[in-house]
């Protein structure tokens, strides 16, 4: 019956989420004034470890009662490779609800992704677009043919941050990381 209740409410969730919908894909993109970040492989790797300390206290809070939170390296195309990267993703692993949860977050610089929310639904099936109260934009999608789901947050200062997992029914879990201004290139 709780599963059931869950189910019922993060579907009214989502619908909430499109009734907004109209108002939050009119976002500029890419922002005025984009400042793109580079940074050497010290200060990314500074930064990777920062994000990784985060995720084991973000994570749990998302996903309440999330245990054996495990970070991933992060890397660019490749784990704890840092070359003037202008993005860097990692997987994090979890017990939650009894199962084994896998996600992938990645973080991009101010300017990396050039498509706009608007556009790059065109491309994917989106099943929501939000707006995260913070000048940002969350796009929910669902890919079924490999069972993702994501949260993709476009921010104000160009930046773009995602999560996504292999577990349905975590797309709010998932914005909540998304949107989580720890995980930026810029200054906090």
């Amino acid at each position: 019956m709780r599963n059931v209740m869950t189910a019922a409410l993060a579907g009214l969730a989502l619908l909430g989420f499109a009734s907004s919908a109209s108002a939050s894909t009119d976002l500029t993109w890419p922002p005025k004034d984009v400042q793109p970040v580079h940074k050497t492989k010290a200060e990314l790797q500074k930064q990777a470890d920062e994000f990784s300390a985060h995720q084991k206290k973000a994570f749990p809070r998302a996903f309440r009662g999330a245990k054996d939170v495990v970070p991933g390296n992060w890397g660019g195309e490749a784990e704890g490779v840092f070359d003037d990267m202008q993005y860097m993703g990692n997987s994090v692993t979890f017990t939650y609800n009894g199962q084994k949860v896998n996600t992938f977050t990645q973080v991009n610089a101010p300017g990396f992704l050039k498509a706009s929310p608007k556009e790059y639904c065109e491309t994917t099936t989106c099943t929501a677009i939000v707006n995260d109260h913070r000048g940002g934009v969350t796009v929910f999608e669902k890919l079924d043919q490999f069972g993702i789901v994501s949260a993709r947050n476009w921010r104000p200062n160009g930046e773009v941050v995602w999560v996504q997992s292999w577990t349905q029914g975590t797309e709010k879990q998932l914005a909540q990381l998304a949107e989580d201004r720890a995980f930026t290139f810029t200054e906090k």
